[in-house]
Formats: C-alpha cells, sequence, structure tokens
C-alpha cells in the first residue's frame, strides 16, 4: 500500500489534506525492486543488506545512511516550524528517523520493530528530540 493511501483516511478523519513528501519515500533498492523475497535469499548482497544496513547498499538503490539523511531533513524541516505535524511513511524509513532520534548506529535497525499502520511518536526540538511511542494503534 501506498503512503498516500494510508495518510487519506487520517487527513480525511482530521479535516486535512494529504501533502506529498519525496523524502519520506521508501527505500529505493534498485535492481531489487520487483524481486521477491525467495529470489532475493539467494543474493549474499541481500543477506549483507540485512545484517549490515550501516554499509551495505542495493545494488543501483539507496544507503540506509541516505534514507536516514533524507528523512532527517524531514523532521529538522517540522522542527524549525514548530507546528505539530503527522508524517506518513514506510517502515524502513520510519526505522531510520527512529534509529537517528536515539542515538543508534544503522546496525541496530533489527532492534526496532515497526508495524503496519502503525504509529509512531516523536518530541523534537531543534538539534534533539525523543521517541515517545512506538508502534500505537488508533481505534479503526
Amino acid at each position: 500500500m501506498a503512503a498516500a493511501e494510508t495518510a487519506a483516511p487520517i487527513a480525511a478523519a482530521l479535516g486535512l489534506t494529504v501533502e506529498t513528501e519525496p523524502d519520506l519515500d521508501e527505500i529505493e533498492t534498485g535492481a531489487w525492486t520487483g524481486r521477491g523475497f525467495d529470489e532475493l535469499a539467494v543474493d549474499p548482497l541481500w543477506a549483507a543488506w540485512n545484517t549490515e544496513r550501516a554499509t551495505a547498499r542495493p545494488p543501483g538503490g539507496e544507503s540506509m545512511a541516505e534514507a536516514q539523511a533524507r528523512i532527517g531533513r524531514v523532521l529538522d524541516r517540522f522542527t524549525a516550524d514548530g507546528a505539530p505535524v503527522i508524517l506518513v511513511s514506510h517502515g524502513d524509513v520510519i526505522r531510520a528517523a527512529l534509529l537517528g532520534i536515539l542515538g543508534l548506529g544503522l546496525d541496530a535497525y533489527d532492534r526496532i520493530v515497526v508495524d503496519p499502520a502503525s504509529c509512531s511518536e516523536l518530541a523534537l526540538w531543534p538539534g534533539g528530540g525523543r521517541v515517545v511511542s512506538i508502534n500505537e494503534r488508533t481505534a479503526p
């Protein structure tokens, strides 16, 4: 499901409009795009990607550090604005943001689970922030 499809009912319930933010897009997986997990399982680069997020990169794709940098730019922009905001993105990008706020390296990727359609709350201020909650659910 696209992030815009997730954002639409949230925006409708709150009387807001959805704005697209390219820096919230999923990680670009390059040559792996469209390939199934069974096919990728035999690829040693796939194994490295799943165990060494700080240094591995999908062939022709984006590194986790690049994804973390772009979500960081978004968070910095909204922190400077000071207004509450709801951002909708994808699991890997959300994990990258959470790891950054927690001060953990990208190889700690598997220490955080981001459930589909869950909410994580951050409290941000210039130069820092904290994770308030992860994987919160709201009533349908």
